[in-house]
């Protein structure tokens, strides 16, 4: 005969398990892989230059090493508290892509007149473009993680040529984006991680659009 003690004592067990189960499935929902939405929104604090020469917006290079893993479309994850990578962050689209389109929406705002390249990264001397300029650079951390806490950042270097491919400019920029951002609005429909990466994202572009040094030789005859 099954003793009052042991039946109690499983049913303890069966409580305890059955009390387990919900918080691990909470626990791998919340870690799972994400996605998010790359999305620009127009800076209407950008003013219009006088005057600007065209310039041709090329594919940056990805030089992110490990924490993109060769693949445009991650961007960022979630660690655990020893450092251990526990999920990862998807875009829908592959961030170069998404960047020069903003970079290139945003010097139209400033009144530059710009041809977006896409799928090329510059070659200086090989490459051929129309365009008095061409802006390049390489993007060396894209990235929206919890880590401790929750941040966005985005930082590489941005490279302006010439026609004839000689360069004019090559300067490091980086932006930062804390969860506590004020800089930024908000999309209630989207996760923290996609708010803060588009926050990030917008940083970034603005400070390249709005350069001086940049400025003056895009304004310069």
């Amino acid at each position: 005969m099954v003793s009052t003690h042991n039946r109690l004592g499983s049913a303890t067990r069966l409580l305890r398990v059955a009390g387990i189960i919900p918080v691990a499935l909470w626990f791998a929902a919340c870690v799972s892989d994400k996605t998010v939405v790359l999305r620009y929104a127009s800076d209407l604090k950008l003013e219009r230059l006088p005057s600007a020469r065209a310039v041709t917006v090329f594919r940056f290079a990805d030089r992110r090493g490990d924490e993109g893993d060769g693949n445009p479309l991650r961007v960022g994850g979630m660690y655990g508290r020893y450092g251990d990578r526990v999920a990862k962050v998807y875009t829908t689209t592959p961030w170069p892509e998404a960047l020069v389109e903003d970079l290139t929406i945003a010097l139209g705002a400033r009144g530059v007149e710009t041809v977006a390249v896409k799928d090329q990264e510059y070659a200086p001397g090989s490459t051929t473009v129309s365009s008095p300029l061409a802006l390049a650079g390489e993007i060396r951390n894209l990235s929206t993680e919890a880590r401790f806490t929750l941040q966005a950042h985005v930082n590489g270097i941005i490279r302006l040529y010439d026609q004839q491919g000689a360069l004019l400019l090559e300067k490091p920029l980086s932006a930062r984006m804390p969860r506590d951002s004020g800089d930024y609005q908000w999309n209630k429909q989207a996760s923290v991680f996609e708010n803060m990466l588009n926050g990030a994202v917008q940083h970034f572009v603005r400070l390249v659009v709005t350069d001086s040094e940049l400025m003056k030789l895009l304004t310069s005859p």
